[in-house]
């Protein structure tokens, strides 16, 4: 006679549905693994890039990994008013911190100051629209390109001073 009592199970002790949900949380968790360092290399070329781009805009390397003085530095860079700074500042402050409601006004607000900072960016590096809309959508890949590209950066390349907005004060 056969007994039953194991019927299912494997070495372990699992059953079937246990030992595929082990399989699959294993599978999971290699695969966040392998997500999280691509992330962490994307991450490592893009913090590289912009450091080489302050360093061809004339600016310190260093400058890019500090927070608030790389916003300061790339006001600077781009020909833009000081106060742009402190719109950038507020627009970021005000995305993380508007509530459920208002989030889609914060976010369209941030894609409208970047696209802003990058309208004049690509003009100081002798770039188009679309090459600021590109910057503004995939900056992953706009700031390499900048950066390792052939283009250079023109202090005296005509920019408005408030981007894409007209403010006369």
């Amino acid at each position: 006679m056969y007994d039953y009592s194991n019927y299912g199970q494997n070495n372990l002790g699992l059953g079937e549905t246990e030992n595929l949900i082990s399989q699959y949380t294993g599978a999971a968790i290699a695969l966040i693994v392998v997500l999280g360092l691509i992330a962490l290399a994307i991450a490592i070329v893009v913090i590289i890039a912009k450091c080489k781009l302050f360093t061809k805009a004339g600016e310190k390397w260093w400058a890019a990994l500090i927070p608030l003085w790389d916003n300061w530095v790339e006001t600077r860079i781009t020909g833009l008013r000081w106060y742009w700074f402190l719109i950038v500042t507020g627009v970021a402050v005000l995305t993380a911190f508007l509530p459920d409601k208002f989030e889609y006004i914060g976010v369209w607000g941030a894609l409208l100051v970047s696209f802003n900072y990058n309208y004049n960016l690509a003009r100081k590096f002798g770039k188009g629209n679309g090459f600021a809309f590109l910057n503004t959508i995939l900056p992953v890949i706009g700031v390499p390109i900048l950066a390792f590209g052939a283009s250079q950066y023109n202090k005296d390349a005509a920019v408005k001073k408030d981007g894409i907005f007209e403010v006369n004060w």
